[in-house]
């Protein structure tokens, strides 16, 4: 092991230093945090992506230690008809296995291109989320997205399904398992209802992440989300009706603040008759997630996570669970950095879910 007490004590106090001139970016919690919907600081009204003025403004003014110029504010429009945005994250990560080679080094996590664009005088537009980093180019989204009449709008392309929280972690359990992340975008249609307080989201899609469906059958999802008084909760249902075995998934979830704490939870059921661990017996997993933030000064911000994953009901003993510790400072407009700790529990015989990692990140945020 390349860490010892000693070493764990170093790297702390070290993490700790680096993350005292560091991070934060667009996330649930902050939508949260303010009592709005997601899209109110992004174009995509399902969160996630290209920022509208006011995210842009909340990212350069609102949310940083020291708050951009007024004068020079820019949103990222190019006149009346183009906008564009970006975002790189960069890491250094170290990893201590229980068993196995430890591991270190610096990556490119992600990078992406954001375009909109937006004829004059049309409720129609062309969006566009294109990752370029790390490796290839990959289309996340493309889509044509219709305003209706009020908030309600209408998608037509490769989209992201709006399931559950929309986590920028696509490592989380709640991601992971749900098969509901940033790379796994669909082609179909969505229809969303947008109400002061409510959003009523219903999509058929291939069900196939692929450019093509692989089967004559289709996938069935609908979500709704209810904004209190600093709370909201929700739920979304998705059955896939693939050839290979019907997969069914719901889940609940929600927060709320509570003398200046950021909570937010999700809870998943996951059925897949296309696996069979056990004779007879299909694939069913329990999923769940709770965050907490808190803002400690101006730009700084604490988070705390937990996750539960049983990946099997079916056989006893058999859930993992995970920790993790971050501190988030955003220094200026346009750049975070953040850091932390995260630990893995998992079963004995299952060696590479006992571990614990650190890791650093940069952000760049447009």
């Amino acid at each position: 092991m390349f860490m010892h007490c000693k070493n764990y004590f170093l790297f702390l106090i070290s993490a700790v230093g680096l993350l005292l001139v560091n991070t934060a970016h667009a996330e649930p919690y902050l939508a949260i945090k303010n009592n709005v919907q997601c899209s109110a600081c992004h174009i995509n009204p399902a969160g996630g992506g290209a920022r509208t003025t006011y995210g842009a403004y909340y990212g350069t003014h609102i949310l940083p230690q020291t708050a951009g110029s007024l004068d020079l504010f820019d949103a990222g429009k190019f006149g009346e008809t183009l906008r564009i945005g970006a975002d790189l994250r960069t890491n250094y990560y170290q990893s201590d296995r229980d068993e196995g080679e430890d591991t270190r080094g610096f990556e490119t996590q992600s990078g992406q291109l954001y375009v909109v664009l937006q004829p004059k005088d049309s409720r129609f537009s062309l969006y566009i989320d294109e990752q370029i980093a790390p490796g290839g180019a990959l289309n996340r989204e493309t889509f044509i997205l219709t305003k209706l009449n009020g908030q309600h709008f209408l998608k037509a392309g490769r989209i992201m399904l709006p399931y559950g929280i929309r986590l920028e972690d696509d490592s989380a359990f709640i991601r992971q398992a749900s098969g509901f992340n940033f790379d796994t975008g669909d082609n179909g249609v969505e229809l969303g209802l947008q109400y002061t307080k409510t959003l009523f989201n219903f999509a058929i899609s291939n069900g196939s992440s692929g450019l093509n469906n692989d089967d004559k059958n289709l996938q069935f999802l609908a979500r709704s989300e209810y904004l209190g008084n600093n709370w909201r909760i929700g739920a979304t249902a998705l059955y896939n009706d693939a050839e290979a075995g019907a997969r069914t998934q719901a889940n609940l979830f929600g927060g709320f603040v509570w003398q200046g704490f950021v909570f937010l939870a999700e809870a998943d059921l996951i059925e897949d008759e296309s696996i069979e661990t056990i004779p007879s017996e299909y694939q069913e997993q329990r999923v769940g997630l709770l965050e907490v933030n808190r803002e400690i000064s101006k730009g700084y911000n604490i988070k705390l996570t937990t996750e539960y994953l049983d990946p099997d009901t079916n056989i006893d003993e058999n859930h993992r669970v995970r920790h993790s510790l971050l501190l988030e400072y955003t220094p200026f407009a346009n750049l975070q950095i953040r850091g932390g700790l995260r630990k893995g529990d998992d079963i004995p015989q299952r060696d590479t879910g006992n571990y614990l990692d650190f890791f650093a990140q940069l952000h760049f945020y447009y």
